[in-house]
């Protein structure tokens, strides 16, 4: 079942502020991908935001997005595929039942002809709440969100006024370490890519190669490195007195302490009781705990990802053995 939205008159649901659109990684990454597996005659696609709604603050912010199918069918008409969204719609409620629907996105800088339409839709989905239109530039990544006001003395889905809302990207703590591998790997792309149109042959040795996980894991120890070296420096100059300690920091490096492994923390606290000459073979003995019990967790989380890939082969495998019958 397809639903067509042309220009009749329609009443508009009435609208409440919202102060700031929030946006995780996720709904950005899930409409670039839809954006990269659009038909070659759209020039943007259009999908539906899910998220969650904070009352006291007026703020929406945004989880979830998955992609809708759509025709534009000459001038002031759009059909929308209305079997889909009610289906991934349905499923997604079935894993997380607290995100509702609150507005919808497309794949374009600009606004078109059938904002208007689209928007006087998904109002009646996020019903009685306005909905949000958030549109993502693929090109450079920028993004932006939109709520309507209606213009004029009559009340028509066409004549409405797209007003920007204050919008943000929020990364949570989890999702930072991703985050900022793959921003490194695009910089690091988009600048061999200009160094490779501006020269006119290609040097092999600029090429650069896909990251591993050992490599992936190896950056990011070395980075706690770093912070753990930092640390040290400021514990060290707090106790000689030569800056002036934090409440905040002190607190932030006792719930990161009390993080640590148990086995560790038991094994170096009796090392340290013990004799001056027994204290080096216990701290080694503890360093070996440590180790072994690292060296378990990681082994641990190798198999599981070997699992995943050896199960999405077989999904892939089945697939496609599937379109052959």
């Amino acid at each position: 079942m397809s639903l067509s939205l042309a220009l009749p008159s329609t009443s508009l649901a009435s609208t409440r502020p919202v102060s700031k659109v929030v946006v995780s990684p996720l709904p950005l990454a899930a409409m670039l991908d839809h954006h990269l597996r659009r038909s070659s005659s759209q020039d943007r696609v259009l999908g539906t935001l899910l998220g969650i709604r904070h009352e006291a603050s007026n703020e929406i912010e945004v989880r979830t997005s998955f992609g809708v199918p759509y025709q534009a069918q000459g001038k002031g008409s759009i059909t929308i595929d209305m079997d889909h969204h009610k289906a991934l719609l349905d499923l997604h409620h079935k894993v997380n039942p607290r995100e509702v629907v609150v507005g919808w996105y497309a794949t374009h800088p600009t606004l078109n002809s059938f904002s208007a339409l689209i928007h006087n839709f998904y109002g009646s989905e996020s019903s009685p709440f306005p909905a949000v239109h958030l549109v993502l530039d693929p090109e450079t990544l920028a993004f932006a969100s939109y709520v309507s006001t209606p213009v004029g003395t009559t009340q028509r889905a066409d004549q409405v006024a797209f007003v920007p809302v204050p919008t943000e990207l929020r990364v949570h703590a989890q999702e930072r370490p991703g985050i900022e591998l793959v921003t490194s790997n695009l910089t690091s792309l988009k600048s061999s890519a200009a160094t490779a149109s501006s020269d006119t042959t290609i040097d092999p040795s600029t090429t650069i190669a896909l990251t591993t996980p050992l490599a992936t894991l190896l950056t990011l120890l070395e980075k706690v490195s770093l912070m753990l070296d930092s640390v040290l420096s400021y514990v060290h100059k707090v106790n000689l007195g030569q800056i002036k300690p934090n409440e905040k920091v002190a607190r932030a490096l006792l719930e990161t302490v009390g993080s640590v492994p148990v086995n560790a923390v038991t094994s170096l606290s009796k090392s340290s009781s013990s004799s001056s000459s027994s204290s080096n073979g216990n701290a080694n003995n503890a360093s070996t705990s440590f180790e072994d019990e690292f060296n378990a967790h990681l082994a641990d989380v190798l198999m599981v990802s070997y699992l995943a890939n050896v199960v999405q082969t077989q999904t892939e495998i089945s697939s496609r053995l599937n379109l052959l019958v």
